[in-house]
């Protein structure tokens, strides 16, 4: 004797459907992470000119912030 479970397929379109809505987060998120990208590249090259040191990165400006007691 034999048992067959029976499961029911998804639903092809409620899963696109749901997919939108992640790809729309995941793209908004991704434009959010490229901007805030850009202003800590634009704030490193300020810092490195008002601090007179070449090269800083967002690891240093972070460091920076940390010494002095800023985060």
């Amino acid at each position: 004797m034999t048992a067959t479970l029976t499961q029911t397929k998804p639903d092809e379109m409620a899963i696109l459907r749901e997919a939108v809505d992640a790809l729309q987060r995941h793209d908004s998120a991704k434009k959010t992470l490229k901007d805030i990208e850009a202003d800590l590249s634009r704030l490193c090259r300020d810092y490195g000119v008002a601090a007179g040191v070449w090269g800083f990165s967002p690891v240093h400006l972070r460091r920076a912030c940390e010494a002095r007691g800023l985060i």
